[in-house]
């Protein structure tokens, strides 16, 4: 996984191709880490490819993690051509009240960055 913040975007984003790993998902903390004053935070994920999760522990940590964040989640943008991914995002967001949870084909990123700003 690569993951990239911008302190003065509030943003963090990500590329997502294959199994996410326990040390994924401790470079994802080090960004959340990092904007841990942001009260307004956005995140963009780049899913080319998803195969799950390498361990239980990664899962685990990628769950916790995302739950912590919330209270501060603005917006979240997702990049992907999997359709269940994109039909999830869809169902999420009308779970998630406080925060706005989008979907966009991989060629949208033009369309996802305005989208986050």
């Amino acid at each position: 996984m690569e993951v990239n913040y911008s302190q003065e975007k509030g943003l963090i984003s990500y590329v997502i191709n294959g199994e996410i790993t326990v040390d994924d998902m401790r470079q994802l903390q080090e960004a959340r880490n990092q904007l841990a004053t942001i009260s307004a935070l956005k995140v963009l994920a780049i899913v080319t490819s998803f195969k799950g999760y390498k361990s239980f522990k990664a899962m685990k940590d990628a769950l916790l993690g995302d739950w912590r964040m919330l209270p501060r989640l603005s917006k979240y943008a997702m990049l992907t051509d999997s359709t269940w991914l994109r039909a999830l995002i869809f169902i999420l967001n009308l779970l998630v009240l406080k925060s706005e949870l989008k979907a966009f084909p991989l060629r949208d990123r033009k369309l996802a960055d305005r989208w986050l700003e």
